[in-house]
């Protein structure tokens, strides 16, 4: 899981500096931001995923 952190540079109200964090998409070559776990948890088979992705993973399990 590819994770991207931004940092604002403001403080949040704990004197903190705030950061942005998202998880990117493991699907090859897609640059969207990671909504959905998808896997295996028990096997340790992973993957986030953005909405494209998650309706297509989603839509090959109901064909097979």
């Amino acid at each position: 899981m590819s994770r991207v952190t931004i940092k604002t540079g403001l403080m949040d109200p704990d004197g903190c500096e705030e950061e942005l964090i998202e998880y990117l998409c493991d699907y090859p070559n897609c640059p969207n931001i990671a909504t959905k776990i998808v896997g295996c948890r028990e096997l340790g088979l992973m993957a986030s995923v953005c909405e494209v992705h998650t309706s297509e993973t989603h839509a090959s399990k109901t064909r097979a």
